[in-house]
């Protein structure tokens, strides 16, 4: 391949990097593959592949000297370097590629069925190494909130009668029982190969009729299940209303 051509094809595929991490830090898609900690890392990269470009762009008319003093290679080899750097450029362009032809979404009630849903949540450790305490009003409890505090409570069943408003979307889980749903979300520790699901169980007569993946907000007061085990949280659900998907889907232990 020619040094100019490849040196050109080497700047268009570092900017097209740069804008497309860019475009998806501005739209808020970003929250879909990583946790919001790293955004500061994200901009340095979009940063680093604009100056990088930016270097290469000027360095183009010393790459087509080198070209004029290497046309004595033989055309063999020059034809076999010239297909594996194709190759290389198409790896490299392959992750724009990806996220131009995929429609960014967020994990939802489809993806339990590889990862399953937990009743578990993460310990949250301050900058000292103190395990951090819940002390958020029950009705300003995310399902995260409840769920840490139902796993790290001696005695959950003090927190039976408080009033939860939560929201999240519904999952059709087959352990429960008629009338019964799961409200959940996904937790992200670092990106989205670690995520996994939590929930909280909502007792509500027409749960049955919600389909997967829709999102909720569910008001109703605690109560303490058994499901395989574990102790988890029960809403009795005084209402359910359907809502729109947040712009945050994700929630950051």
């Amino acid at each position: 391949m020619n040094p100019k051509t490849y040196r050109t094809l080497q700047i268009l595929i570092l900017v097209a990097l740069g804008i497309f991490l860019a475009l998806k830090l501005f739209t808020g898609t970003l929250y879909y593959y990583i946790n919001e900690r790293f955004f500061g890392l994200v901009w340095f990269g979009v940063a680093g592949f604009l100056i990088l470009a930016w270097i290469l762009f000027r360095a183009r008319g010393e790459a087509h000297a080198h070209d004029h003093e290497g046309h004595a290679h033989d055309h063999e080899d020059h034809d076999h370097e010239g297909k594996g750097t194709l190759w290389a450029l198409f790896l490299v362009a392959l992750p724009v590629l990806l996220g131009v032809l995929i429609p960014a979404s967020p994990l939802g009630a489809s993806a339990i069925g590889n990862r399953g849903i937990s009743g578990n949540a993460p310990l949250t450790f301050d900058a000292s190494g103190s395990l951090f305490q819940l002390e958020v009003p029950p009705n300003d409890r995310t399902i995260l909130d409840w769920v840490r505090m139902f796993n790290f409570s001696e005695t959950p069943a003090e927190m039976t009668g408080q009033a939860a408003d939560v929201v999240g979307f519904v999952y059709q889980d087959p352990r429960l029982s008629e009338g019964q749903f799961m409200v959940g979300r996904f937790t992200l520790s670092c990106c989205v190969a670690d995520a996994f699901a939590i929930g909280m169980i909502v007792a509500w007569p027409e749960g049955a009729d919600l389909p997967d993946n829709q999102w909720v907000r569910v008001k109703g007061s605690v109560d303490v299940l058994k499901l395989d085990g574990q102790t988890l949280p029960l809403i009795h659900a005084e209402s359910v209303q359907e809502v729109e998907e947040p712009a945050q889907p994700y929630l950051f232990p």
